[in-house]
């Protein structure tokens, strides 16, 4: 919506500057408005244009004369004429420098103006998104007083971020902000508790609180929501008949916190974008650029017309320097919409507008016919043939029940689509169509018992290594077991003493016997556990003598 409140009044536009594209000479013959006073209020336009005057001037009429005659020298004086055309400076001699001027120039202009549409943009979803609040409470909220105390907050977050933009490049000694918007304090004071969109407690915990207002402004809007719908009257709507139900409730606040969170996401934009600005080293080249080529232009400009000059160079270097310093001035105009210029924001007509709009459709009374809406006999008479009727619209009596059944097609209607379906019902008969659906149907089913099956097959080689570990685990541990009784037996074998053959050291004490034969041979039967202690010695058997090694 490009307007705010009254449309037909100029002052109420969020762009106070309209006009007529098709008028041509009257848009050409304005001086209000148009960048004519951007560039004539800058001093280094009068400067550039002063500067070529002058170099024309000293080339046309500084000559030297001897004995009355005008010559370009003599030994104690150069003409201006002679100096210039011994260091003569064609256009041609900057192009190069002319297109990187050009391009900066132009560059630079269209990134502030896609600044300014992203800024437009939000400015109106911001306003939007009120009105859709302000819509949903009038057609769900009965009561006036209900429908202010959700949406005041909204507004007041509404103000409160215009002045805030206002203050901080006021503080920031922004050119564009001359007026000081004074203290936030004295802004609510004059503005929020005098417009009725906060009353005294909210105002001063507002004061009070040190995070972002605007937050804290919806967070109170959501509450108050909430505790409406849950509230009996007078003070909520509970009972209310557009919200007898759970799901009725849920989708109003749903629908609700979609819109606030879309406007917090507007501001949050806009505030972004006001702390992004052209970075400053592209702006710093850009004016830098444009400065020195304009005064190589004024010099340039003398040699028109293959080197000798024109009088019309009095006008073209005006006109090519109005025209590049009106392009960069158009951009920085854009570059902060929320100022003073033309082209600007009207910050009062959004704000004031939007509380007005809302303020009437909070408080303006239901309409008589509001009962009426949605009977079918609530309509515009019409004729047979579907023509409407002559004379005024009459209504039902006020009042009126509505039917319990509405019927909406007519016999004709109903015939008429069933005939369609037994057509199409036909149709797909001749083409196969329900045969190729089972078909399809059928490999669907297949393909799946197929992917079934192979994973069962994937799964055998899992079992069948896990059992291949085990029996490896098994043999490991047989073959333990079976070199530990070799060893053992060759150690009773060879007469080894009994811990050198289970614990691999001899403790034994010098001078003492070894261990008879047979007891070795007992002990060697016996397996080592912590739970039976090895057998006693005994003395060996005459027959077991000759066994002992030598």
């Amino acid at each position: 919506m490009p307007y705010s409140g009254d449309f037909f009044k100029p002052e109420t536009l969020v762009i106070r500057q309209q006009y007529d594209a098709n008028a041509s000479l009257s848009n050409m013959l304005t001086v209000k408005g148009t960048v004519i006073e951007l560039v004539f209020t800058k001093p280094i336009f009068w400067i550039l244009c002063s500067l070529h005057y002058m170099l024309w001037f000293l080339k046309e009429f500084h000559h030297c004369r001897e004995n009355g005659v005008k010559v370009e020298s003599t030994s104690t004086c150069t003409s201006a004429y002679k100096v210039f055309h011994d260091y003569p400076l064609r256009l041609g001699d900057i192009d190069m420098l002319s297109a990187l001027v050009t391009f900066f120039v132009v560059f630079y202009n269209g990134s502030c103006f896609t600044k300014y549409n992203v800024m437009y943009n939000n400015v109106i979803a911001i306003q939007g998104k009120i009105h859709n609040v302000g819509l949903y409470l009038r057609a769900y909220y009965t009561k006036s007083s209900t429908r202010w105390n959700v949406i005041r907050y909204l507004l007041a977050s509404h103000f409160l971020f215009y002045y805030s933009l206002r203050r901080r490049y006021k503080d920031w000694g922004s050119s564009q902000y001359s007026e000081d918007p004074g203290t936030e304090a004295e802004f609510c004071n004059s503005v929020l508790l005098k417009k009725g969109v906060l009353i005294q407690p909210e105002y001063d915990t507002l004061l009070r609180y040190k995070g972002s207002k605007h937050k804290l402004l919806y967070s109170w809007s959501v509450i108050a929501m909430k505790r409406i719908m849950q509230a009996a009257p007078p003070k909520g709507e509970k009972g209310n008949p557009m919200l007898n139900t759970e799901f009725e409730q849920t989708a109003l606040m749903t629908n609700l916190k979609k819109e606030i969170i879309g406007m917090r996401q507007s501001i949050g934009t806009i505030d972004n974008s006001m702390l992004f600005p052209i970075p400053f080293q592209y702006y710093h080249i850009v004016n830098v650029t444009l400065v020195v080529f304009l005064h190589l232009l004024a010099y340039g400009f003398l040699f028109m017309a293959d080197k000798l000059g024109s009088v019309f160079s009095l006008v073209a270097y005006p006109l090519v320097a109005f025209v590049l310093m009106g392009l960069l001035e158009v951009a920085n105009a854009m570059s902060d919409p929320f100022g003073t210029d033309a082209c600007d924001f009207n910050q009062e007509a959004i704000t004031e507008g939007i509380y007005k709009e809302c303020k009437s459709m909070c408080e303006q009374p239901p309409e008589p016919f509001l009962s009426q809406l949605g009977d079918p006999n609530f309509n515009p008479s019409r004729n047979a043939d579907g023509t409407l009727t002559e004379g005024p619209q009459q209504g039902p009596p006020s009042g009126a029940s509505m039917p319990e059944k509405e019927i909406m097609w007519s016999q004709a209607d109903v015939q008429a689509v069933l005939d369609e379906r037994d057509q199409l019902q036909k149709e797909f008969d001749a083409l196969g169509i329900d045969a190729l659906t089972s078909q399809i149907q059928a490999l669907v089913t297949m393909q799946q018992s197929v992917c079934d099956r192979l994973q069962t097959l994937d799964n055998i080689p899992k079992e069948l290594q896990a059992a291949n570990y085990s029996a490896v685990e098994r043999v490991g541990r047989l073959e333990a077991l079976m070199s530990n009784q070799m060893s053992r037996l060759q150690g009773e074998l060879r007469g080894d003493p009994y811990e050198l053959r289970y614990t691999g050291q001899d403790d034994s004490p010098k001078g003492s016997s070894p261990m008879p034969q047979a007891n070795r041979r007992r002990a060697s039967l016996v397996p080592m556990s912590g739970d039976q202690p090895p057998l006693p010695y005994r003395r060996p058997s005459q027959e077991n003598a000759g066994l002992m090694p030598k």
